[in-house]
């Protein structure tokens, strides 16, 4: 059961699950996303949900900011974050549905 210092938390940052909207990200506007922006946020939002009791499991797993960044050009377009976003979910899928590397090995 959830307390409610954490559902609090959580009505007031609806970023703290799920894909994070570009425009969570996109913190001046512009229209791009830096590094410096991505990791700020990706910060933020690990600390406010340590604090509510929720730590992110497997953050150091977690994509980094070159996994978006499709054209290497250090800035991301609202286009290569939801990209990335998708292809992170589908791995993520495929591999609680069975497709990871659990049961891959020699026989």
């Amino acid at each position: 059961m959830l307390s409610i210092p954490v559902l609090a938390v959580e009505a007031m940052n609806p970023s703290m699950r799920g894909p994070v909207p570009f425009s969570s990200y996109d913190t001046n506007g512009d229209g791009l996303v830096t590094k410096k922006e991505f990791n700020e946020l990706r910060e933020k939002r690990m600390k406010m949900r340590e604090e509510s009791g929720r730590p992110m499991r497997n953050a150091a797993n977690a994509p980094d900011f070159s996994f978006f960044d499709a054209n290497g050009d250090g800035k991301l377009t609202q286009k290569e974050l939801t990209d990335g976003q998708n292809a992170r979910m589908q791995e993520r899928r495929s591999n609680k549905m069975g497709g990871g590397m659990m049961g891959k090995g020699p026989r």
